[in-house]
Formats: structure tokens, sequence, C-alpha cells
């Protein structure tokens, strides 16, 4: 699916919805996909793809949603494979390029369900094990913290949960918030020209 928007129209809309409105250039998507843009442009048309046109006529950028780009190429992983490595490379994009992503999203990227009881254990399990997969947990840092709760806009329950393990939160006296301020700060520069 095509979207055109003016550049103001579209700094409006990611504002109120980052995770939906999140995109990197399509050179990116085409780069990372290893297909040509022709080879893009039918499955932009069937909605496998969400591209937003930015600018004006002279002058538009070509963007590919974030999350249409990460949940096609999880999926063309076979289901077989290491879903902690899949949740792994959804994370490291994301922090390559300072997004963060609803939870439920990045489920639905490795082929579970939000509302599924089961999945959601099996998810924790594999999103635990991908964060110590992490370049980052070598520095302390947890690269889960990327994946939020879309109505309090904070991390998962995953995040808090294992800082605490690590030692550098406790609940009731340290800020979430703040927390989740700093700690995604310090893995985008973690990531930064990785």
């Amino acid at each position: 699916m095509k979207t055109r928007y003016t550049p103001s129209e579209y700094e409006n809309l990611w504002r109120k919805d980052p995770e939906r409105y999140g995109c990197v250039p399509l050179s990116y998507a085409v780069l990372t996909l290893g297909l040509d843009e022709r080879a893009l442009a039918p499955l932009v048309e069937k909605g496998v793809f969400e591209l937003f046109e930015i600018g004006e006529d002279t002058h538009t950028s070509r963007m590919v949603s974030l999350k249409s780009l990460l949940i096609f190429k999880t999926a063309r992983v076979a289901r077989s494979e290491d879903r902690p490595g899949r949740i792994l490379e959804i994370l490291t994009d994301l922090a390559r390029h300072r997004k963060t992503l609803a939870y439920g999203d990045a489920m639905q990227a490795v082929g579970l369900t939000y509302q599924n009881a089961i999945h959601r254990e099996r998810f924790t399990a594999d999103l635990k094990e991908a964060t110590r997969r992490a370049t980052a947990y070598e520095q302390g840092l947890l690269i889960c913290v990327l994946l939020l709760f879309r109505i309090q806009h904070l991390p998962c329950d995953d995040f808090f949960a294992m800082a605490e393990e690590e030692g550098f939160f406790t609940p009731g006296k340290h800020s979430k918030k703040l927390l989740f301020k700093d700690h995604s700060e310090r893995i985008f520069q973690h990531y930064e020209g990785k």
C-alpha cells in the first residue's frame, strides 16, 4: 500500500504513533532484502509493504514502514529456525534505526499472537534469550527495552524484570520512564554505525 504525505503531515503522524509510522528508506529495504525496486513494486501493491512517499513533487523520499519490513523479513525465515535469533534480528534492526516496536507486533513478526497465553510465555523466554545473545548485553544493556506496550508507551515487563535481576532497577525506587529513556538512548548509541 502506498501513501503520500507532505513532510509536515508525516511528522505529525509519526509524533502521534511512532511505531505505526516509523520507516526506513526504500533503498535500505531493497538492500537488506536482496531484491531490486521492481521486485518490490508488486509486494507494495499487494499490501505486503507499506510505502510512504514523503515530500513535494520535485523532491520525494520513498520510505518503507519498518513494521512491514520486519514482518516480511521474519516471515521469510522458516518456522523451524531459531526464534530467539529472529527476535534479536528485529531488535538489532530497531536499534540501528533508533526505533521502537509494539510488543504484540514483534510477537506477530515471529508467528505468535499476544492474545494466546502460551505464545506470550514462549515469547518471554525467547526474548530473554535474544537479549542475552545481543552484543549490548556484554556492556550491561538490555536490547528488549525497544519493545513497548502501546498504551503505556513503556518497555515490556520482561525488560524491567531483567533490569531488576541485573541490579540496576528497583520497583518503587526507580522511575520506569527515566530508566526507559536512559537505557534506550544507550542502546541506540551502542548500535550506532553498526
